[in-house]
């Protein structure tokens, strides 16, 4: 009679603490030893909010994400203007009805902690109440917390062996590496083969990026915007010139409803200066003003009270001809970086991270890595990359139904498994 031998975890490897990567880390941590080297010194996050649609959430909510942690809030509808101040659309959707998941609004670092807490937290002890996924403050999450080492940047990686060497010079080998490491990628190319894939590209398009605290609108209004007001159904508010230019508006709440999140779209040309991919370089509230000025004016009246505004050069990467080599993967940013048209940059991360189910199988061992990166990029690549090519098409919006061309391929999505079994049947 033979003894079933226990399985043997495989060290897995995660480039890069954001996101993608720390989702990633979610879910290997069930099975798998998993060490996460992010550049940064420390967890701050960078950046305004965030949303996730439902192709996403449906993911997050089998994961044992905590929404009252992330301070998400569940959108009701949306709100289109044009630039004279006309009311195009008024569009109110169960999205948990509709597409099976709600569509969730966060500020991103709330979302950012949210996913680390999931990657390292120690639940072993978690109650009997807690694990069953009902919510608390200890919600029981399988196996051994994922480690997080900061400051600690990649320098090289060999995606066949499975190696990395660090900064410090230290070598790390790994049987699984997850290359999450952003929009500027240090192993991209390396995984690609192709130095032309090395950086993305200016998408011809920046945005100015700000937060509003409640209080500050109130102040400077003498009340608080129904977008603000936690009886009130969530909004997505968008304000679009349609008149070529390309400017848009958008505004929505989150962190419980503490902050009104503002993402001003505008032609590089307009600007005066150079732009940069830099979440963190400075925006100037005149020229802001400048360009906006023929926006609604309770539109421009939120303008002038901003203050710590960002001025983000929005980029996106060609769809790539792999995401994978060896034993290396590129996910997140790293592998379909794509603008913010459709909303589906972190949306996509998250069904990445969810693609490492397929790890979770039983008796997979180190041999199995290479296949399973293989079925891995046949579902994950094609889908990222259609989402890239249709964002790019949306950057043109000209009526308010165009707004929402996209929404059913962005949010219809099964997972990795029932992907997979689709294209099995479709040959």
């Amino acid at each position: 009679m033979s003894v079933a031998t226990p399985e043997q975890p495989l060290k897995v490897v995660i480039v890069g603490a954001g996101l993608a990567g720390a989702l990633a880390a979610r879910v290997l941590r069930e099975k798998h030893t998993v060490k996460i080297y992010e550049r940064m010194p420390t967890p701050l996050e960078v950046g305004a909010a965030i949303n996730v649609g439902p192709n996403g959430v449906r993911i997050l909510d089998s994961l044992h994400f905590d929404r009252a942690r992330a301070g998400s809030l569940a959108v009701c509808g949306t709100k289109i203007w044009n630039k004279a101040g006309e009311l195009l659309m008024e569009k109110h959707t169960d999205y948990k009805e509709q597409y099976g998941a709600d569509w969730l609004f966060q500020h991103r670092a709330d979302l950012r902690a949210e996913f680390l807490r999931m990657a390292t937290a120690d639940t072993s002890s978690a109650s009997d109440a807690d694990s069953s996924g009902g919510g608390g403050s200890d919600i029981y999450i399988p196996g051994r917390p994922a480690e997080v080492f900061w400051n600690c940047p990649v320098e090289e990686v060999d995606p066949e062996k499975g190696t990395l060497i660090l900064a410090s010079g230290e070598e790390v080998a790994a049987d699984l590496i997850i290359a999450a490491d952003g929009i500027k990628s240090v192993i991209r190319s390396t995984v690609v083969g192709d130095a032309a894939f090395s950086t993305a590209r200016p998408s011809g398009l920046s945005a100015f990026r700000f937060t509003l605290q409640a209080g500050a609108i109130k102040d400077a209004t003498g009340e608080l915007p129904e977008l603000l007001q936690a009886d009130k159904p969530v909004c997505l508010s968008m304000v679009h010139s349609f008149d070529g230019t390309k400017r848009s508006i958008v505004m929505y709440p989150c962190r419980n409803f503490q902050l009104l999140n503002f993402v001003c779209i505008v032609p590089d040309e307009m600007l005066k200066n150079e732009t940069t991919e830099s979440w963190t370089a400075a925006g100037d509230k005149d020229e802001l003003l400048s360009i906006f000025g023929d926006f609604p004016a309770w539109v421009v009246t939120y303008l002038r009270v901003a203050t710590e505004i960002k001025l983000w050069q929005l980029r996106d990467q060609d769809p790539l001809p792999t995401y994978i080599r060896g034993r290396t993967v590129l996910i997140g940013d790293a592998a379909h970086a794509m603008t913010p048209h459709q909303g589906q940059g972190g949306t996509q991360a998250v069904e990445d991270a969810e693609g490492f189910r397929l790890f979770l199988q039983p008796g997979i061992t180190r041999d199995d890595v290479p296949r399973l990166l293989k079925d891995f990029d046949r579902v994950r690549r094609p889908r990222a990359s259609r989402i890239q090519e249709n964002t790019r098409k949306a950057a043109d919006k000209r009526t308010a139904e165009e707004v929402y061309m996209y929404e059913k391929i962005n949010w219809t999505y099964g997972g990795i498994f029932e992907e997979l079994d689709r294209l099995d049947l479709s040959k």
